[in-house]
């Protein structure tokens, strides 16, 4: 994180004078519109916005109406959350957990940033757990970091946005999406977090709507999305989404789901919610921290990048253990299981090494852990 804080700040300080030519166009274009060829159903939308009351509230009738309750006797979540090559991590835990004979059926799987690239492969079950460790740890990502060099002077991104795109593109094809479409049919649900630069709000995706859509376009839009949250501002290119809305055709801005959420497990409009039906007593939420939760001592030096960087990374993890806290305390209320894992405080986590040793290394924290039971608070 401080050396891609240090990276973003030096291109913030010289590359301010240059930006990309989009259409115009307002916002109540923007509420109103779909992106290109999915139009949605009115009961079933695809997205929704994390702080719109409306559209939560009938993405919840949604959860209440058509919500099974797995073989296990429970409605499970899991949420995935960023922290870019620690994302390992999770893949780790996934692959433990079916070994430990623990692993929850999932009604709900949610993933913003590398957890949501993660996110389909979870959703899809423990016969993908040997796909999902290929992804982290088989080589495949170690290129994602390749600089653009002097590019990064005249774009919006420190990195080329190619690497990344074409790794989503070979571990998600066709064969990805009908399983998807297959486990939403029954009533599952697979989420995905982006944030929409243009109305400054995160956006949460239905990939299994998308998904049992079916065809080139869900295909194109399912991957558009995963590379849209895991698309770090500053460090890799935003996501131009093609839409249309208030009879005009435009192109949306998505980045990273984590500049608005840490992970996605309730949104903040629920966290005050009693559930007076006890409708949802007995559920169960894991949450997932691709990363450490609890604060480091360290010697700030006395330069822009670095008090830059340091107070970013602050800002995330205060973001972080205040959404922990959040969704907690409605847990709690309303008689539901609350559990997450993170890496341990001690282990190196550098978001940024991509290397297959450390990827490596961080898989088999998680899988330990997870096998042994160890890795929940």
């Amino acid at each position: 994180m401080i050396r891609l804080a240090a990276l973003v700040c030096l291109v913030l300080a010289t590359g301010g004078c240059v930006s990309g030519a989009r259409s115009s166009f307002g916002p109540e274009d923007r509420l109103a519109a779909a992106p290109m060829g999915l139009q949605a159903p009115s009961h079933q939308p695809y997205r929704f916005y994390l702080d719109d009351p409306a559209q939560v509230a009938v993405f919840e009738a949604r959860l209440h109406a058509g919500m099974p309750i797995g073989p296990d006797g429970h409605r499970d979540l899991v949420a995935l959350s960023g922290g870019g090559s620690n994302g390992a991590f999770a893949a780790g835990v996934m692959a433990g957990w079916t070994a430990s004979g623990e692993r929850p059926d999932m009604e709900v799987v949610t993933g913003v940033s590398t957890g949501a690239l993660a996110a389909p492969f979870v959703f899809l079950g423990p016969d993908w757990d040997d796909k999902l460790a290929e992804a982290y740890t088989g080589g495949a990502a170690s290129h994602l970091l390749q600089s653009q060099g002097l590019g990064a002077f005249f774009g919006s991104g420190i990195y080329s946005g190619e690497p990344l795109r074409k790794l989503v593109e070979h571990y998600i094809d066709e064969s990805v999406i009908q399983a998807v479409a297959v486990e939403a049919s029954k009533g599952r649900l697979l989420l995905v977090a982006t944030t929409d630069l243009d109305a400054q709000r995160g956006v949460v995706w239905d990939m299994g709507a998308i998904a049992q859509h079916g065809g080139p376009e869900a295909l194109a839009l399912f991957r558009a999305v995963l590379i849209a949250s895991a698309s770090v501002p500053g460090a890799f290119p935003p996501v131009l989404i093609p839409s249309e809305g208030g009879g005009q055709q435009f192109e949306e801005m998505h980045v990273d789901g984590g500049v608005a959420t840490p992970f996605l497990a309730l949104p903040e409009t629920f966290w005050s919610f009693r559930d007076d039906t006890g409708a949802l007593r007995g559920g169960r939420i894991y949450v997932i921290i691709n990363g450490r939760i609890s604060p480091g001592f360290k010697i700030t030096r006395d330069s822009m990048g670095t008090v830059l960087s340091r107070s970013l990374d602050t800002m995330m993890r205060t973001g972080l253990v205040n959404t922990l806290a959040g969704n907690r305390a409605f847990a709690e209320r309303n008689g539901i299981t609350f559990l997450y894992a993170t890496l341990p405080d001690d282990g190196a986590a550098d978001p940024l090494d991509f290397s297959v040793e450390s990827m490596r290394r961080i898989y088999e924290i998680g899988r330990v852990g997870a096998l042994d039971g160890s890795i929940w608070r």
